[in-house]
Order: structure tokens, then sequence, then C-alpha cells
């Protein structure tokens, strides 16, 4: 009691209400104007914290001294003394001095913490080297009185990107780049700084019957105006108008004039509509929406029907193919490709995709030629850049491979098949922090690319950050509500619970997720990877009777291949590696059969899957393979894939991400290298592995984690696990996006 009477005599609780009502209220603004200052809602979690650690320091103020009209002063002690001296004596001062630097330290370093939120959250804005001579030429504005025809102003202004790119004189910006900032109210200025030009070219086209006006104007990167004209022109004198603005753009830049240059006869068509057709399927191509593929290829045969000569549009069709799955189709791409060529043989696109379906169909040498030359002919077009990695890499010249991804982003510094690629090099290669500022460049876009948190959330849980990874799929639900409303959300959030032990929460989301599947469509990929993390193997078990029942159907719905895949991989997580290894070797056989027609191989040839799926996959599948393989007593299966896994083992250089480390340690365990298999996992850990529940809920490593060392390095997993729990946590109970998601999902 005597405690209690001296707090109220010394008006503690006074203060107390006093500093709890001035924070809330601080923190009440803060939260309306956070959003307005363009700070995100993260950095309002460091001003409750600094409000918190602040609250001591007020305490032990407000016991020793008073706030009074005459200035600070000791508090009145307790007794009887009438007069006591009050003045702050020195060691007043220097308690007052303590407790003010102990303030300052706590307000300044939640500051801080503010401001690595700000530069995280805008890492995609961040301005980047300008080089010399460089410019962006932004998409031309449609002043058709039909607004629907914004296709064909694009088309201009990708021409006179292109044009300007074979001048020599310019470093000139793709378009994906450029493009990014279409109807952007960002300034001259600002545009300029994220992309790392000198200077942008902005215009109109305005289409009337057979006449065309465009007008370009060229700003430097200030947002002055250097140069500026109209063009009043026939519409069959396009291509004319074209070369026309990039040599004046040109010589305006470099003060050298660059006659305009002779487009080859296959290149142009007097025929309007052709060229129209083109541009219209262009435009789906670029546009990616729904339908896009078929609208696309119906414009591209359009413009070959009315035109036969005019190239371009068997070089869209050419690129159409090689954005599809891989398979014996792929020659249609090529023979695409050749026709174009034949018409114009310096067709950039043609040679490009001529290129990549060369290295695909095992030409990796003259596929290599063909894109260099497309590079050649058109150093802008970024995609070129991207499609050498598969022969590059195929040819062992990864240096070479990663220097062309670089001189790619140069071109396109937010291209975001570039970008994408990129970050998965970077990742795999152990340098996490460049992949995810390059990851978070895309998110600062005036409208990111869909699967841009997606990239984030890959990334994230590659290097065991799930937190985060959850915080990304979150983010891709609130940018994008409404359009595939289940995407990332179930994919991403349901294994994110499920990796740091929320599986109640987790099988909530997967709930989600699998209601956008029809009964009789098991999502068997996702369910398996999805328990391999613990969650209800009920779910496995259902999944795999709807598949053995679809298998039965001749006419199911889905690709044999897949559920033949996934299905025996999730037998053998579900423990059955019996009927594994029977649905895998079956999946395995079909898939080679429609490879290799004329000579299937017999048994599985791991090297052939390799040439034409992802690595990682033929791995998992060779790693689950070996392990059944050795518990049905298969010792010749063993050798084989456990020989695969090896030379595998033996590419993979360090460093890398936490992923493949963990990864290495299977295949070192599944060799009996168990020293090799620890140091892979102390690796992992120290770059902040934390897939605790992915190794105990694994039946290949079930017997090889009871040993003394293996369980220390689970427990170090389990903690960081454990840190990263009570993050997910803490964000759910301040901000419940059950109830976000639901309402999102309502309004759309």
């Amino acid at each position: 009691m005597k405690l209690w009477q001296e707090l109220r005599r010394r008006r503690v609780f006074r203060l107390t209400g006093l500093y709890v009502v001035g924070a809330w209220l601080v923190i009440q603004v803060a939260d309306i104007w956070f959003p307005a200052w363009g700070l995100p809602e993260t950095a309002l979690r460091f001003l409750f914290i600094a409000a918190i650690a602040c609250f001591p320091v007020a305490l032990i103020f407000g016991w020793f001294y008073d706030v009074t009209p005459q200035g600070i002063v000791r508090t009145e002690p307790n007794g009887d003394a009438k007069s006591p001296d009050l003045r702050l004596k020195p060691v007043d001062y220097v308690v007052l001095a303590a407790l003010l630097v102990v303030g300052a330290a706590i307000v300044i370093g939640s500051i801080g913490r503010i401001q690595e939120e700000v530069e995280t959250a805008t890492g995609a804005a961040a301005p980047v080297e300008k080089m010399a001579h460089s410019i962006a030429v932004l998409p031309f504005a449609n002043l058709d009185t039909n607004p629907d025809t914004g296709f064909f102003s694009d088309g201009i202004t990708e021409e006179i990107l292109h044009r300007l790119s074979t001048l020599g004189a310019l470093h000139v910006l793709a378009s994906t780049s450029s493009f990014a900032f279409r109807d952007s109210d960002e300034s001259p200025a600002s545009i300029s700084d994220k992309l790392g030009v000198r200077y942008l070219l902005q215009g109109s086209v305005r289409r009337e019957g057979d006449h065309v006006r465009i007008t370009a104007r060229l700003l430097d990167e200030k947002g002055f105006q250097l140069w500026s004209d109209r063009f009043d022109r026939s519409l069959e004198s396009i291509f004319v108008i074209q070369a026309e603005i990039a040599s004046r753009v040109s010589s305006e830049i470099v003060n050298t004039i660059v006659p305009p240059q002779e487009l080859p006869a296959g290149r142009t068509t007097e025929n309007m509509e052709a060229y129209s057709a083109y541009l219209r399927g262009r435009a789906y191509f670029d546009a990616r929406t729904s339908g896009w593929k078929e609208r696309a290829q119906e414009a591209f045969n359009r413009a070959i029907e009315l035109d036969p000569e005019f190239a371009p549009p068997y070089a869209g069709l050419a690129t159409l193919v090689v954005n599809s799955d891989l398979g014996p189709h792929w020659e249609e791409a090529r023979d695409f490709a050749e026709k174009a060529l034949q018409l114009d043989p310096d067709l950039p696109l043609a040679h490009a995709a001529l290129g990549l379906t060369r290295a695909v169909l095992g030409d990796p040498e003259n596929g290599l030629e063909s894109l260099r030359r497309a590079i050649e002919l058109d150093p802008s077009l970024a995609i070129a850049y991207t499609w050498t990695d598969l022969p590059l890499e195929k040819l062992g010249l990864v240096d070479e491979a990663a220097a062309m991804r670089e001189r790619g982003l140069e071109i396109d510094p937010l291209n975001p098949v570039l970008i994408r690629n990129t970050v998965g090099f970077e990742s795999h290669h152990g340098n996490f922090e460049r992949a995810e500022h390059l990851a978070l460049r895309m998110t600062g876009l005036p409208e990111p690319p869909f699967w841009t948190f997606g990239m984030l959330y890959d990334l994230y849980t590659e290097w065991g950050r799930y937190a985060d990874a959850i915080d990304a799929a979150k983010n891709h639900h609130r940018n994008f509500a409404g359009e595939s409303i289940y995407m990332l959300v179930g994919e991403g959030l349901a294994p994110g619970y499920a990796a740091v032990g929320l599986v109640e929460d987790a099988e909530y989301w997967f709930e989600i997720l699998r209601s956008q599947w029809d009964e009789e469509k098991p999502p068997l990929a996702e369910t398996y990877y999805f328990a391999a993390l613990g969650a209800d193997p009920g779910w496995l078990s259902a999944d795999l009777e709807k598949a053995e029942a679809l298998l039965i159907d001749s006419e199911g719905p889905y690709d044999v291949t897949y559920l033949l895949c996934y299905g025996g991989l999730a037998w053998i997580q579900a423990g059955n590696p019996e009927k594994g290894i029977e649905w895998l070797e079956r999946g395995i056989a079909l898939y080679q059969r429609e490879m290799a027609p004329e000579d299937p191989p017999d048994g599985i040839d791991y090297a052939l899957l390799d040439r034409h799926w992802p690595t990682d996959l033929v791995v998992q599948l060779a790693q689950r393979l070996a392990f059944a393989y050795r518990v049905t007593g298969n010792s010749r299966g063993v050798q084989e894939a456990t020989q695969f896994l090896e030379e595998n083992r033996v590419l993979v250089t360090l460093p890398t991400d936490p992923t493949t480390l963990e990864s290495l340690a299977l295949t070192a365990v599944l060799a009996a290298d168990t020293d090799g298999a620890q140091e892979y996992l102390r690796q992992a850990l120290e770059l902040g592995w934390a897939n605790y529940y992915g190794i105990v809920n694994d039946p290949a490593w079930a017997e090889t984690i009871q040993t003394p060392d293996f369980q220390a390095l689970l427990a170090e997993a389990k903690a960081n696990n454990d840190r990263q729990r009570a993050i997910v946590e803490a964000a759910d109970a301040e901000r419940d996006f059950r109830a976000e998601f639901e309402k999102m999902k309502t309004a759309s």
C-alpha cells in the first residue's frame, strides 16, 4: 500500500495516463498520415515499439521530477519539511541527460527502422546509373477516335524504338521497361531517374481514314523539351515516318545526321489492313490478358492471309509457340521462324525465335549463333538476351550467360522476364540481397506485373524467410484482388503457414485453394507439397483416391503424366513406396515415349528428363525414387538414381541458396554421406534456413535425423522457425487478413 500511495503522491499515475493518451493520439495520426505520405504500413510498427520503449523513461522521469511553471524540479520528498529545496543538483542533470540520451536513441533508432522500411518498400523506385546517349521511348498516346485501336500507336512506338536501336549511336531501352510507365502521372524527371536514361521520347498518334498524324517530342533528363515536330502523311508511308522520326531524334542527341534506312521488302507491306492485323496480334501478345494466345494467333494468321510476303507475322507465330510448354510442336516454331527469314533475312525477332527453338530441339551451338545475330541486328531486343540463357548453359558458358543477363538488364532494366530469370539466378548462386533488390524494384512500378509478389514469395521461401513470404502472398492479393482471386493466396499462404507450424491457418487457406478445383480435378502437386510440410495427411489420401479413379477413366480431364508423377511422389510421402514407384515409373515412361518416340529409353533416363524438365524437379524425382527403391530392395534402381544425383551434386558450386543446400544434404544422406549432409545443413543454417517441418515430416530423413548431431541442427532450425512464427502471429493479430480477404472477395 505504501508503494501505491507513493505512486499517487508523485503523480506517476497521472503522467502514465497522459503518456498513454498522447502516444495513442500520435499513433492514430500516424495511421492516417503514413499512407498519405507514401510510408508503408509496416513502418507504423516501429512507432508503436518506440512508444513502448520510451514508457519506462517517462516513468523514471515522473518518479523523480515534476514540471512546474518554474521549470523542472525535484519531486517533493515525503516528510514534514516545510520548505524543502527542490532545485536540481548536479546529479540530477546527469540523470536527466541520461534519460534524454536513452529517449533520443530510441526515437532515432525507430526513425532509422522506419527509413529502412521506406527504402525497402520503394526499392523498385531507386534511381539507376544513367548511361551516356541513353534514351527511352515512352508509349505514344493514342488519339484515335476509336480507343480500341491503341495497338496501332503501340506498334508505331515500338517500330521507332527498334529503328533508334539500330542506328548504333544510342543506348536504347527496350519497350518492356518504358511501357511500364504508360499513362503514369510521374514527372519526366522521375521516369528518367527510374529508367536510368538521359532522354525521353514522347508523342501521340492520330489516324483518320487514310491519313496519320504523329507528333513527337524529345525531353532531357530534367523534363525540358529539346525538340518537337509533327508528321502528317498518308497511311501508306507509315514506315518512312518511323525512319524519319528515328533519324531526327538521333541527330538531336548526338549531333550526327543519320540518314533514314530502307527496310527490307519483307518487313514492310502495302496492305495496311495486314499491318494493322500484325500490330493487333503483337498487342495481344504483350498484354497477356485472357485468351491472348488464341487472339494473337488469329491476328497473325489474318495478316499472313492478307499479305503472305509480310515477314513479321511469321515471327509472331514462332514466338507464340515458344511461349508454350516444351514438346515436339516446337518444330512448328522453327518452321515459322525460317519462313520469316526467307522473306526478311535480317529480321531480329525471327533470328531470336529460331535460336531458342534450335537450342530446345538439341542444337545449342547453332541456336546461340542465331540469338547472337538477333542481338547484333537489334541490341534493344531484350527477349533475345533472356533466350541466350538456355544454349549458353547447355554449352557450359555460365559466365557468358550471366553477362548476357546483365547486358539485357542494361537495355531493359524493368523487363519482367529478365528480372525474374536474374532473380532466380542470383538467388541460386547465393546472392540474396541482389535478388531481393531486383524483385522489389518491380513492386514500385505504377502497375507491377501480376506475378511480382509471387516472385518475391518464391525468393523468400527459398531462403527460409517464411514470414516475409506470407507477407508477399498477402500483398499479392491486396494489389490484384479480383484477378485470379485464389492465385498465390492459397498457393502461398497454405504452405507458408504450414512451414511455420500454424497448421490450422494453413488448412483454412488450403481449403480456399482447393475450392477453385472441380471435384474431379485433385490438385495433386499442391496437395503433395502441402502435406510434406506436416499438414493433415487426410488431404493426401482423399486426392490420391480421386487420382486413381481418374486413371481408370481414359477420358479424364487431367494430363495422365501429371497424375502419375505427382501421384507417385504423394504415395511415397503417404508411406506407400511400392505404389509410388509404380506410378512414377509409368508417368516417366509415358513422357519419355513422347520425347523420343522412335527410340524410347529402356527404364528411366534421368538425363533425358533433365533436358526437358526443371533440374530441381528431376532431382526431387530421383531422390524419392532412390529412397523408395532402397525401402523395397531394388538395388539397381537405387544405383541409377543416386548416380544421377551425385553427378548433379558435383555440378552445384557453392555458395547457393538454403533450399538447394537442403536438397544437397538429402542427396548426401541417400549416398550414406552423413558428414556431408551435416555440413550442407550447417551452411544452410548460416543463411537463415528454417525448414524444420519439411525435414521432420519427410520419410526419407526419418532415420538419419535421430542422431544427436542432426537433432542439434534441427533445434537451431526450429528456433529460427519459431521466431518467424511469432512475427506472423503478431502481424495477424494486428491486421486480420482473413476478414480482409473475405471483404475483397465479396467486392470482386
